[in-house]
């Protein structure tokens, strides 16, 4: 797990760094291959020397024209927001490190939420450090926005935690009984109901001690300022060689609330599910959604979820196919309408190249999956619609000469010398008139940094 240790080492050294300035976006358009349809791209520029990773996208619920994207860079561990009411022209925010939603302080995981009416949520994992007293102070949280991401002027937190910054040098142990967080995932409710306006965010909780992950979810009342009290999910004991990773969370139309994630059960690894109808107060004991591999590797498995306007509920994964290679494919399975889940379906069948990072997305009944696409000769991004019970042609959004053994991503598996890291996840949303991604560029060589992008088409 090279990317996360390079990540928390960074942690001693981040109070000494250099402050970025923002640079204002532009947008460049260009034709998808064959046509049609046709995607506009937009290049979102970033502060200079910014390395970026870990993009996620969110659309304002009562304006499919205003998106909102973030990013995190990888090597400063800071972050960014991105708005447009046009999908043209981005304005970014400054700098964002810790939970003062200054630049000082570091952050990591950003994902993004927009409530409507000016609400914008960024849940974030934030470091406040204290380089007199030698301490970093980790906050799983939500930067809160109520002017549509043009400032932010508050931080909720749903938990923290204080760890000595030796600790994430490697240079001593961590207490007895400290806690660190990892993975946030965010969803508002925006359905008009009894829990309207309901943020809920869900973490991992890892004791460095005893090696033990636990799975929380809290929910905010009060637009993301402050969180109850969270409810544990699951608990992964150190004796299994694997992490609970990101974990997701979704709204149906009915206010009701679903979160899926990894776990194991029995020594085999699945996906499991949990509902709540009461606001967040309890949850549903965990369904399996999916039984996964269980003697492929177990590094590397990422999950996205997705709801759509009618309730259904789609799961998609990433999953390994050898026990000792990187080598995952892409597969989903969405419920049925009178309820239940339907049966695994890849979204490449016969493609033997890795595919990795899948984000879901429904547009109506038709369910979207992006996914990276890489050969040993080239990566390209696609995005592949529903059809019927299977999944139809893909629309290759973007590509690029750069071979899958210079990409990693997610980590783990470790990224080793020479790779670029994009990340654990990419961002989609789609609207009755278009679909949108946004994603990395990554670099094609160690002298050059990634490129944060956004691409939209028509459905057709």
């Amino acid at each position: 797990m090279l990317a996360r240790t390079r990540a928390w080492r960074a942690l001693c050294l981040a109070a000494a760094l250099a402050v970025l300035a923002p640079v204002a976006a532009t947008g460049t358009a260009f034709a998808s291959e064959g046509g049609h349809p046709r995607v506009t791209t937009t290049v979102l520029q970033v502060p200079a020397g910014m390395n970026p990773s870990e993009p996620h996208l969110a659309v304002d619920p009562n304006d499919p024209k205003r998106l909102f994207a973030v990013a995190q860079d990888h090597d400063l561990f800071k972050e960014v927001l991105w708005r447009t009411s046009d999908g043209a022209r981005w304005t970014p925010s400054p700098v964002l490190g810790g939970s003062g939603n200054s630049p000082d302080g570091i952050a990591f995981d950003p994902v993004v939420a927009a409530g409507g009416h000016g609400l914008v949520l960024y849940g974030t994992v934030t470091g406040d450090i204290d380089a007199a007293a030698g301490t970093a102070t980790l906050r799983a949280g939500t930067r809160v926005s109520t002017d549509g991401g043009g400032s932010f002027t508050g931080f909720g937190s749903a938990e923290q935690s204080m760890l000595p910054l030796c600790f994430f040098a490697g240079t001593c142990p961590a207490p007895p009984g400290s806690r660190r967080l990892d993975k946030p995932w965010l969803a508002i409710d925006t359905t008009g109901g009894t829990f309207d306006g309901a943020a809920y965010l869900a973490w991992v909780r890892v004791h460095p001690d005893t090696g033990q992950h636990e799975l929380l979810v809290s929910v905010s009342k009060d637009q993301g300022r402050t969180y109850a009290p969270p409810v544990l999910l699951d608990t992964l004991s150190p004796a299994d060689p694997d992490e609970l990773e990101n974990p997701q969370v979704a709204v149906r139309p009915d206010g009701s609330v679903d979160v899926v994630w990894y776990g194991v059960r029995h020594g085999r690894p699945l996906i499991l599910h949990a509902r709540s109808t009461n606001g967040g107060a309890s949850f549903s004991v965990p369904e399996r959604v999916v039984r996964l591999r269980p003697d492929a590797s177990r590094l590397g498995i990422d999950i996205t979820l997705a709801a759509s306007a009618r309730g259904r509920l789609a799961v998609c994964w990433q999953q390994a196919r050898s026990p000792d290679r990187n080598d995952p494919r892409v597969a989903c399975t969405v419920t049925a309408r009178r309820g239940g889940w339907g049966p695994e379906q890849e979204i490449l069948p016969g493609n033997r190249d890795r595919q990795y990072l899948p984000a879901a997305a429904f547009q109506g009944d038709r369910l979207w999956v992006a996914a990276y696409v890489s050969s040993t000769t080239s990566t390209r991004l696609v995005a592949v619609p529903s059809k019927g019970h299977h999944f139809g042609r893909p629309i290759t959004v973007n590509r690029w000469p750069i071979p899958s053994d210079r990409i990693c991503g997610p980590a783990p598996p470790t990224c080793l010398e020479g790779q670029t890291f994009i990340g654990d996840y990419i961002g989609l949303v789609a609207t009755r008139r278009q679909v949108v991604v946004a994603y990395i560029q990554p670099s094609a060589g160690p002298s050059e940094l990634n490129r944060m992008l956004v691409s939209s088409f028509g459905p057709g």
